[in-house]
């Protein structure tokens, strides 16, 4: 599996660590970290027992600099310091893919941001005869709400919602394209390396997933998966048999009232926490259908678990799965991306589903459903659903999902 086979865009506020929740730089060369170990903490965060500790590939980081340099780039050898948070955060969340992992840290510099996508394309190349995974850590902007870190931008919330929907809609030119203006006003950190990844993402034809994304103490934080794309509509093959799975779990809890753990090690598709809905047919019809508009587990594999046996035993429409019918199941699952506020002209009912909410009431329909073709049906349906009235004022919002193989 040649170059940069994965990759994530992470957020990195200490904050988010429980631990501790409880400058730019105008240089025009990329500093490479040089050291055969480093390490950092968080103390200023007043949490100095979060620390991380990683071996650097040396011999790896000696040949970038001198290839990237032949190459066009100005690399150069960054000063030997602590890791700071930036780099902390991250990798404090992996300790298991870190095991016997070794590193190169890559910092910023004054580059346009077309050299970045450039840098990145080139780095998936020089990779070719390695597996990679490259992290971009970095935060949206910094001027959400009036007590942000740099003060309230209009331009803040309208560069985040730009970079937001572009990788929700695998379309990153329009990230590249982005007016400077734009750039300068959102008071962002994190566009640099995601240049970077964008470059090496294109080259090594990948897609983004936008697992989440919020905008606490006014910061943009997003999480972005950057994966091998699939056919549309579903989500890589996890070497699970979702239908023996889906099975078990069920069979399990009606035999002993208790949820199976997931098989290890988890995939990686399956690590993350997702929005997930099961539905369950039998000879062709349905026999249940649950799930959840957000995540509510640890991972999208023990969410798996949970909203098939929800399904079998807990959806209003049907008598409860009996243990003489777990073996006639079919199981389909489906993982939510993010919802996102919509318009009537929006929607696609074959690609996107949707959820409509009125005061208390609120009603999801997922896409694809048969007879539904056109957005006036969509709508009539979900309102319906809620008991709601199709003519009143809505609150409207869609979603893509991915099938599980």
């Amino acid at each position: 599996m040649p170059g940069i086979v994965a990759g994530a865009l992470v957020a990195h506020p200490p904050i988010l660590l429980a631990e501790v929740g409880g400058v730019q730089s105008s240089m025009t060369s990329l500093p490479v970290r040089r050291g055969a170990n480093a390490g950092g903490n968080l103390a200023r965060f007043r949490a100095p027992h979060v620390q991380v500790a990683a071996q650097v590939d040396v011999v790896l980081a000696d040949a970038l600099i001198a290839d990237g340099r032949r190459a066009g780039f100005s690399l150069i050898w960054a000063e030997e310091t602590e890791l700071d948070h930036g780099v902390v955060v991250p990798l404090h969340s992996l300790p298991r893919t870190m095991a016997n992992k070794r590193c190169i840290f890559l910092g910023v510099s004054g580059w346009p941001l077309q050299r970045f996508v450039e840098f990145g394309s080139w780095l998936h190349g020089w990779l070719r005869d390695r597996a990679v995974i490259l992290i971009a850590s970095g935060d949206l902007s910094h001027r959400l709400t009036a007590d942000a870190p740099y003060g309230y931008r209009p331009e803040g919330p309208v560069f985040d919602r730009l970079v937001i929907d572009a990788l929700r809609d695998r379309d990153w030119k329009r990230i590249e394209g982005l007016n400077p203006d734009l750039i300068e006003e959102a008071g962002e950190c994190g566009l640099r390396p995601l240049g970077i990844l964008l470059g090496a993402a294109q080259a090594a034809g990948l897609s983004s997933q936008v697992l989440s994304y919020e905008g606490p103490f006014g910061v943009g934080y997003p999480v972005v998966a950057f994966t091998t794309p699939t056919v549309a509509g579903t989500a890589p093959n996890t070497g699970l048999d979702i239908q023996a799975l889906g099975r078990r779990a069920i069979d399990t809890y009606l035999r002993t009232r208790r949820l199976i753990e997931p098989p290890q090690p988890i995939p990686v598709e399956l690590q993350a926490p997702s929005a997930v809905f099961v539905s369950l047919r039998k000879d062709g019809e349905l026999r249940g259908c649950v799930g959840s508009v957000q995540p509510t587990e640890a991972t999208a594999a023990h969410a798996l678990i949970r909203y098939a046996v929800a399904s079998a035993l807990r959806d209003p429409r049907f008598e409860p799965v009996r243990l003489d019918e777990v073996a006639a199941l079919t199981i389909k699952v489906q993982l939510l991306d993010p919802p996102e506020p919509t318009e009537l002209s929006r929607l696609n009912p074959h690609t996107h589903g949707i959820i409509v909410r009125r005061g208390d009431r609120q009603a999801l329909l997922l896409p694809g459903i048969e007879g539904i073709d056109t957005p006036e049906q969509q709508l009539r349906a979900a309102c319906e659903k809620a008991g709601i009235n199709p003519n009143a004022p809505l609150g409207l919002e869609r979603f893509r999902t991915r099938m599980l193989e």
